[in-house]
């Protein structure tokens, strides 16, 4: 299996998991690490400190949607360019921030992806300093662009992949994070989950933000700590 596929969770910033991945595992300049948002590695003005050790541990390519914890001032600078079909955000050589709503062809998969999620604990946050409310939450227009791509492309997707997840999550788990009235985003995820599980190619959907590691259903899996190996599911220890 040369071309690989990894899948984890929110990092928020942390480095040890590659660490871990380094030492335990035989890693490959052709492996790929997705992530479900809130990756946290773009943060601070000193990123690129991060991001140079992380290309030190994980020698291929790491890719990521936003969560709602990401410094969107220092994304929205970054260079927009397309890589595997879908427009990203170049944070370096070999990591991007995916956009919502883009499309992307990876070793033979077709991912569908959607970050962004509103915060719900913002009392103890200052806008502009680790929180940004203005860009966490998607718009209406990038809702509408995610519609269309996922109707249009339906049964050419492989996996979805988004921060928030879909309302029904909340009746599995013990952490529900509560959804004001006017926040329409889990609800369209609900649907658009259910619209995708029709598609001829469907193989799953992975979601990060409710920080846990757990299948809700099948075809249906939050991801935080965990990392996957997506082909097999198989739990790749770190």
């Amino acid at each position: 299996m040369d071309k690989r596929i990894f899948i984890t969770g929110d990092k928020h910033g942390a480095i040890t998991p590659f660490f871990g991945l380094k030492e335990k595992q035989d890693l490959r300049d052709s492996d790929i690490m997705l992530i479900t948002g809130d990756a946290g590695y773009v943060f601070y003005d000193d990123y690129k400190y991060t991001i140079g050790t992380l290309e030190q541990l994980f020698p291929g390519k790491i890719a990521f949607i936003d969560g709602n914890h990401e410094n969107f001032d220092i994304l929205g600078t970054m260079d927009e360019e397309v890589w595997c079909g879908g427009k990203v955000h170049r944070v370096s050589d070999r990591i991007y921030h995916l956009m919502r709503g883009e499309l992307f062809e990876i070793y033979g998969n077709r991912f569908f992806v959607f970050g962004g999620a509103r915060t719900t604990e913002s009392f103890d946050r200052e806008p502009g300093k680790g929180w940004w409310p203005e860009d966490e939450e998607p718009t209406a227009d990038e809702i509408a662009y995610g519609q269309m791509q996922l109707e249009e492309n339906l049964h050419e997707i492989d996996y979805v992949i988004s921060h928030e997840a879909p309302r029904l999550v909340r009746e599995f788990t013990s952490r529900k994070k509560h959804v004001p009235e006017d926040y329409v985003l889990p609800d369209v995820l609900d649907g658009w989950y259910h619209k995708a599980s029709e598609g001829q190619n469907f193989k799953g959907w992975f979601f990060g933000h409710m920080h846990i590691d757990q299948e809700i259903e099948p075809g249906l899996m939050g991801l935080h700590n965990e990392v996957l190996l997506l082909e097999t599911g198989q739990r790749v220890k770190w």
